[in-house]
């Protein structure tokens, strides 16, 4: 359950703050840089959000 509230705290924080960086939401969302990345990969890939290419981490 933790890994699911964790990805609703990122799509939250990216609807309220976008353009956003996976840096800049790991302060509002308490969760490390390197698993708010991958969130926001698996959130692109199920069609939930759209990861700008030109700069991986946006």
């Amino acid at each position: 359950m933790k890994g699911i509230i964790g990805s609703l705290r990122i799509l939250e924080a990216v609807a309220r703050h976008q353009p956003v960086t996976a840096g800049e939401l790991t302060n509002p969302c308490g969760l490390p840089k390197p698993t708010v990345q991958r969130t926001l990969f698996t959130l692109d890939e199920a069609g939930w959000l759209r990861v700008t290419r030109r700069d991986t981490t946006r």
